[in-house]
């Protein structure tokens, strides 16, 4: 996700916690500009959270296409070979990141019942 939809990442967050649903959320977000001197380091800690998950969830705001650090993890994951799912939280014709085309990642609007049945497919894909 993209440090601007912080609000809405957070209101996610808080649905993925209800015991009610089976959706486990990790939130591996980056807090260091993508070339300050510590990326490195951070884009190995990342990427050892990676290989630990099953999918990686994008969450498509208005400017997640343009983050550099969004597109890393997005092509690191499908380096990986792992499940690749995209979610927008806001306009569900918004623009969807490069990375998610390329894997031909599925896209799907912010409805619980969707997400997770994504999530499962794009696991049993890998």
């Amino acid at each position: 996700f993209d440090s601007d939809d912080l609000e809405y990442v957070n209101l996610f967050r808080g649905q993925a916690k209800n015991k009610t649903n089976d959706l486990e959320f990790s939130d591996h977000s980056v807090k260091e500009p993508f070339d300050s001197k510590n990326a490195e380091y951070i884009r190995r800690q990342i990427r050892e959270k990676m290989e630990r998950a099953s999918v990686t969830l994008c969450l498509i705001g208005r400017n997640t296409h343009a983050s550099r650090w969004v597109d890393w993890e997005l092509r690191t994951s499908s380096e990986l070979e792992k499940g690749l799912v995209g979610m927008y939280l806001y306009d569900p014709n918004g623009t969807v990141p490069q990375a998610l085309k390329v894997a031909k990642a599925e896209v799907v609007p912010w409805d619980h019942e969707r997400v997770v049945a994504a999530i499962d497919r794009a696991a049993k894909k890998r």
